[in-house]
C-alpha cells in the first residue's frame, strides 16, 4: 500500500506589509517628518504671536503712562491759569477765525451780485451776534419802492446770507427812500458761484392811469338884437406861398369876425356909406 503525498507549506502566507515594506516604511517616515515640521511651524506662529502680544502691551503701557503725565501735567496748567486774564485773548481768538470765515472779498462780491439797479449802500459794517454769528449791517438808499424790493428779494435768495432784517425805512425829501438792513451770514458759507449782474434803467412804480376829465358846457350865445344884420364871417383861406422878400417867420393874421352885438357898417368912401338925404 502507497504512502499518500502530504502537502505541506510552513512558511507563513505573504501580507501586504512583507511585500512592500519597504515602500510604507519611507511614507510613515516621512509622514512624521511633515507633521514634525508642521508642529514646529505652529509652534513659531504663536511664539511670534505671543512676542509681538508683549511689545504692544508694553507699548500700551508706555502710552498710558505718556498720557497720564500729559494729562497731569495739563491739569496742573489749567489750575494755575487765570481765567480772566485769558478770556481776552479768547475772544481775539475766536473773533479772528470768525472773521476769516466771510472775508470782506467774498462779502463786497456777493452785495456786487445783488445790487439792483437804482440804489446804492452807504455805508457796511460787519458786525458779531449773540451766538458769535457774522452780521452785515448795511445803511443804502433806492430811487423808487421797486429797486428796494428788487434789492431785498435778491439778498434773500443769495445762499451765503441766512436771512434779511429791515430795521429802518424812511422816505426822503424830493423823492426816494432811506432803510437799513441786519444780514445775518450763514455758519458754513457755500462755495462762491458767479451770478448775472442786473445792469439798465432803474425800475419805477406803474404810473397811475389819468383821471377823466369832465366836459364842461358851453354858454349858448346871446340873442341878436332885433333889426340887427347878422354876417356869418368867411371861410378860412388857404395859406399862399411866401413873396419873395418876405420873412419865413410871418404869418398872415385872419380878421376877426364881427360880433353879432355890433352893426355891420360898409366901408368908408362907398355909396353906401353916404346918408340919404332927409
Amino acid at each position: 500500500m502507497a504512502v499518500p503525498v502530504l502537502h505541506l507549506n510552513l512558511a507563513p502566507r505573504p501580507t501586504l506589509w512583507r511585500q512592500h515594506h519597504r515602500v510604507l516604511g519611507w511614507a510613515a517616515l516621512g509622514l512624521g517628518g511633515a507633521f514634525l515640521l508642521g508642529s514646529l511651524g505652529l509652534t513659531w506662529r504663536v511664539y511670534h504671536q505671543a512676542s509681538r502680544a508683549g511689545r504692544d502691551a508694553v507699548s500700551l503701557t508706555e502710552e498710558t503712562r505718556r498720557a497720564a503725565r500729559s494729562e497731569a501735567q495739563i491739569q496742573a496748567a489749567l489750575q494755575s491759569m487765570d481765567a480772566t486774564r485769558e478770556q481776552a485773548r479768547w475772544k481775539l481768538a475766536e473773533r479772528i477765525l470768525q472773521e476769516r470765515s466771510l472775508p470782506w472779498s467774498r462779502v463786497t462780491a456777493e452785495l456786487e451780485q445783488c445790487m439792483a439797479p437804482g440804489m446804492r449802500l452807504k455805508s457796511l459794517q460787519r458786525t458779531r451776534g449773540n451766538g458769535q454769528q457774522v452780521v452785515m449791517k448795511l445803511k443804502a438808499e433806492a430811487q423808487s419802492r421797486v429797486a428796494e424790493a428788487a434789492f431785498v428779494d435778491a439778498l434773500r435768495t443769495a445762499p451765503v446770507f441766512s436771512e434779511v432784517i429791515l430795521e429802518r425805512e424812511s422816505e426822503r425829501q424830493g423823492g426816494g427812500w432811506d432803510f437799513e438792513l441786519s444780514v445775518p451770514a450763514a455758519a458754513v458759507p457755500p462755495p462762491f458761484e458767479l451770478r448775472p449782474v442786473k445792469t439798465g434803467p432803474a425800475p419805477t412804480a406803474p404810473a397811475a392811469p389819468p383821471k377823466p376829465v369832465a366836459a364842461t358846457p358851453r354858454p349858448a350865445p346871446a340873442p341878436a338884437a332885433p333889426g340887427a344884420a347878422r354876417l356869418t364871417p368867411p371861410p378860412a383861406s388857404p395859406a399862399s406861398p411866401l413873396a419873395p422878400g418876405d420873412k419865413a417867420g410871418a404869418q398872415t393874421r385872419p380878421m376877426p369876425a364881427p360880433n353879432d352885438d355890433e352893426e355891420s357898417r360898409p366901408p368908408r368912401g362907398s355909396r353906401l356909406s353916404r346918408r340919404p338925404p332927409r
